[in-house]
């Protein structure tokens, strides 16, 4: 006994799965940015401002291509200091501001992408 078998809403099902790979982009990319920024705020608020400099040489770096975000010092003026401050010397105190501000937002990037992603899927 052949039948035929109708599934209701079977169309607008795979416009969804269509929309999965460009939805998981997107979150991605706002995650990415999301995560950078609060990170660096974090770690601007913890570094210690003697003189400015360190900080003003903090910053994000994003690139959506690769997926991939980074918060630190590279200049090179400052990138031997700021090893120094956040790790400490045998004449100085550590004094860690980006590895606790990685810490801190560490938890917020499987909530934050879950959530993005259900927003550029239509699930608000």
């Amino acid at each position: 006994m052949a039948g035929r078998i109708r599934v209701d809403g079977l169309r607008e099902a795979l416009r969804a799965i269509e929309r999965i790979p460009q939805a998981m982009r997107e979150a991605r990319t706002e995650t990415l940015h999301e995560w950078a920024e609060n990170v660096l705020g974090t770690a601007e608020d913890r570094v210690p401002r003697d003189k400015g400099n360190l900080w003003q040489a903090l910053e994000e770096r994003v690139n959506d291509h690769f997926g991939r975000a980074e918060v630190g010092v590279w200049d090179p003026g400052e990138l031997e200091y700021a090893m120094y401050v956040e790790k400490g010397t045998s004449k100085m105190d550590d004094q860690p501001y980006l590895v606790p501000a990685f810490n801190e937002h560490r938890a917020q990037v499987t909530r934050t992408y879950r959530a993005a992603f259900r927003r550029h899927m239509g699930g608000g």
